[in-house]
């Protein structure tokens, strides 16, 4: 897909370049003004005979010129565009970012994933952290699957994560009841300052007591 976008900003610069030439037609004549021998009258009654599909097909020419500059920038977009442009890669499921570094596509698309989890995976597969994700090749991509194949990642770990935090409130922990009723559980202040407390945290269970 690449290389069609660049063709096609080559073939449209083409185009673009050769419009003028084109609605000119080989008419085109070295300017009358370059006849020293002439008078004024002389210059005047010589470009009043020149036919009128010569002059016509000079203004075409000059109006030309604004699509032909409008061409060169489309193809300049498409060639840069190119370059953005890759094929999709999924990972554990996930649609992984195609303009961002490798270890940083994975720490946005993967639930579980952190920014040392990342830079061990990548290191691990023998992959450069600063390529982008769009760069890499079919062998890396399959490197990276298998080494994420070895951790718990997206939906299994967030089952694990929800069952421990069930398993803490079957058994009456302080935790878990803590976390049932919307309070914090690591030991912060409950008067003030537990808002997000009581928004995550009663999700975070599914029995009440």
């Amino acid at each position: 897909m690449a290389f069609r976008a660049v063709a096609l900003a080559l073939l449209l610069a083409l185009v673009a370049l050769s419009l003028p030439t084109a609605f000119l037609g080989g008419s085109a004549k070295a300017p009358i003004t370059s006849m020293p021998s002439l008078g004024a009258g002389q210059v005047r009654s010589a470009q009043s005979g020149r036919p009128s599909w010569a002059k016509a097909s000079q203004s075409f020419a000059g109006a030309a010129t604004l699509p032909a500059i409008s061409l060169l920038a489309v193809g300049a977009a498409l060639a840069r565009r190119a370059t953005l442009t890759a094929r999709r890669v999924r990972l554990v499921g996930k649609e992984i970012p195609r303009n961002l570094p490798i270890v940083y596509a994975l720490v946005c698309s993967i639930y579980g994933c952190g920014k040392t989890t990342s830079f061990k995976i990548v290191g691990d597969c023998g992959i450069d952290p600063t390529k982008r994700t769009s760069e890499l090749t079919e062998d890396e991509e399959v490197r990276l699957a298998e080494e994420l194949s070895k951790y718990v990642l997206e939906n299994p770990l967030r089952r694990m994560y929800k069952s421990n935090c069930n398993q803490l409130l079957q058994v009456k922990h302080v935790r878990g009841v803590r976390m049932a009723a919307g309070l914090p559980v690591r030991g912060q202040r409950s008067k003030t300052n537990k808002r997000t407390a009581n928004k995550l945290n009663p999700s975070r269970t599914e029995m009440k007591i």
